[in-house]
């Protein structure tokens, strides 16, 4: 115990590496997708010389992707995979997937689940039928709009419900009326509202460790084929079944 002390109080900190985490955690504190080089170096208090090298440096192994456009950055499929493999602990992760199998195959339709990242709403992971579960590059998931982020806002704290809908100018008010809604319910439907013609049916998904959301999405007109009140029983059941392996899992290791 003496001597792990002392290499923590002795060993001198990587500036470069505080940098970088710096830049990342303003990255997870903001809704936006792109950030200029500027408003980094101020936000972090940081020159843009430096600002820029690490910023060149995280982009050549993928955690930063810089637009063509307007030389902006975002953050890259690398990082986002990464917070995607640690966010879902391995055995967790296991009966997740299986339950996301089973859905995919039930109504031959494609299963997400999702999670909070900061204040950004991220897929972690997606299934598709005959093309099992795969981990996805990260895309963002809006909280405003969707059956998938309004659940995964209305499944947080009340504290955190408050402090993310700020986000928001102007709709406050629309989103603390939605989150009221979809808790009594307990799932939320929406048509076209993030891709024109895309449906999703979502439910949350509440881990003793973590918070997610359990969606089907695809065209408007085949979820409605299938219909929503279906779906949302089918992902209700996968939650429960999730839920008692977790527990019979926990249980066996006590």
């Amino acid at each position: 115990m003496g001597d792990t002390n002392f290499i923590e109080s002795s060993t001198p900190m990587v500036n470069s590496v505080l940098h970088a985490t710096k830049i990342l955690d303003y990255y997870a504190s903001q809704r936006r997708e792109y950030l200029s080089l500027t408003e980094i170096s101020r936000a972090i208090g940081l020159h843009k010389t430096t600002v820029y090298r690490i910023l060149r440096t995280l982009q050549s192994v993928g955690w930063i992707e810089q637009s063509s456009t307007n030389g902006q950055y975002r953050l890259g499929s690398g990082i986002l995979m990464i917070a995607s493999a640690v966010s879902v602990h391995y055995t967790t992760r296991q009966l997740i997937s299986e339950e996301m199998r089973r859905l995919c195959d039930l109504h031959n339709e494609t299963v997400v689940l999702s999670s909070l990242r900061g204040d950004t709403g991220i897929c972690v992971v997606k299934g598709h039928h005959n093309l099992g579960i795969s981990s996805e590059n990260g895309y963002i998931v809006p909280l405003d709009c969707g059956a998938t982020g309004k659940t995964l806002l209305a499944a947080q704290s009340d504290e955190l419900v408050e402090r993310l809908i700020q986000n928001y100018p102007g709709l406050e008010e629309k989103l603390r009326n939605q989150v009221k809604e979809i808790r009594q319910r307990g799932y939320c439907i929406s048509e076209g509202e993030v891709d024109e013609g895309v449906a999703a049916v979502a439910v949350p998904l509440p881990m003793p460790d973590h918070i997610y959301t359990l969606t089907y999405s695809g065209p408007v007109e085949r979820l409605r084929g299938l219909d929503y009140m279906v779906l949302v029983h089918s992902l209700q059941q996968a939650v429960k079944n999730i839920l008692l392996k977790c527990d019979g899992k926990r249980k066996e290791a006590l």
